[in-house]
């Protein structure tokens, strides 16, 4: 979530990269492995092509070029569902919200460790 290490992913999607990554919000980036910041990586191509084949995520007004809303809203897994179940499969864990250097940050207690 640290901008100066990835710069330009929002919030919602640093959310879901990590969240597919399994990858605790806590971390520091620099303390991240070579195998995490691959899962990082993939995460991100997944998360965010996928976000893109939707036209985005409208959680509130936000609207495409076209004045056309998202549609990625429906595949978030974290994103806003704080007290929630977590969609990852085999995972029972429940989604929590904290805040990190001033930005609310959804993850799961269970699979992002």
């Amino acid at each position: 979530m640290d901008q100066r290490f990835v710069a330009g992913i929002g919030n919602i999607y640093a959310c879901e990269i990590l969240h597919m990554a399994g990858i605790d919000p806590h971390r520091p980036a620099g303390a991240l492995r070579k195998p995490e910041w691959a899962k990082v990586a993939a995460s991100t191509r997944t998360v965010l092509l996928r976000a893109i084949a939707c036209r985005g995520t409208s959680i509130s007004d936000w609207r495409d070029l076209f004045g056309m809303p998202g549609e990625n809203q429906s595949n978030l897994r974290v994103y806003s569902r704080e007290g929630l179940s977590c969609r990852r499969p085999a995972c029972d864990g429940t989604i929590i919200k904290t805040k990190l250097n001033g930005r609310g940050t959804w993850y799961c207690l269970a699979c992002q460790t």
